[in-house]
């Protein structure tokens, strides 16, 4: 049984956070159909292994649930974009602190998409590591379709190098992945994602 989007209309809600959000057309037509949509995956050979994992939810089931919580001591900032933070993927088989969200803003058509990476922790400023993806929600699943999940592959798409130790298991895995994913879906271009990596090494 599926769930189609439009058939949920958050502004019918009395919840206060909801007044004024628009989901668009587009959304509305890409978004997952099931309740969630699950994978935990693993690739070993003489050469490399690849490690993926991804956990799907219906947006309007994101969309009724808390948000993420801040530490303690973070900064007012981080705690009103946490607000409207609602998590829409996430990795909680292996428990990787890798998740995606996406940011309910009021009058706003391309409601933006937030990655939170435990490698981007900083205990310094008591941030969480959240930053703003470069993709949209549809965008966001058309490139699941590529990477399957595989670890790390959210980071390719923000403002963040990935060249301390801390992004080591990610850049493997993330190698490994552009090793063996052309071949073996050879209907994908992963040239512009090698690029992407390459520009963050």
């Amino acid at each position: 049984m599926t769930f189609p989007l439009g058939r949920f209309d958050p502004l019918s809600d009395t919840n206060p956070e909801w007044a004024g959000v628009v989901l668009s057309a587009e959304l509305k037509e890409c978004a997952l159909r099931f309740a969630s949509l699950s994978c935990d995956w693993s690739f070993a050979s003489a050469e490399r292994e690849l490690y993926g994992e991804f956990f799907l939810r219906h947006v309007y089931l994101a969309l009724i649930e808390d948000p993420p919580l801040p530490n303690d001591l973070a900064p007012e900032s981080e705690r009103a974009l946490l607000a409207n933070l609602r998590m829409i993927d996430s990795a909680p088989r292996r428990a990787t602190g890798e998740a995606a969200f996406i940011r309910i803003e009021p009058h706003k058509e391309n409601l933006e998409i937030w990655y939170q990476d435990r490698c981007l922790f900083d205990e310094e400023h008591n941030t969480q590591g959240f930053l703003k993806m470069e993709l949209s929600y549809c965008e966001y699943l058309n490139t699941l379709r590529l990477t399957k999940g595989a670890f790390g592959w959210q980071m390719l798409f923000v403002e963040s190098s990935m060249r301390g130790n801390e992004f080591r298991a990610h850049v493997e895995n993330l190698k490994n992945m552009l090793d063996v994913f052309p071949s073996s879906f050879p209907e994908y271009d992963y040239a512009p994602l090698v690029s992407r990596l390459e520009a963050r090494l």
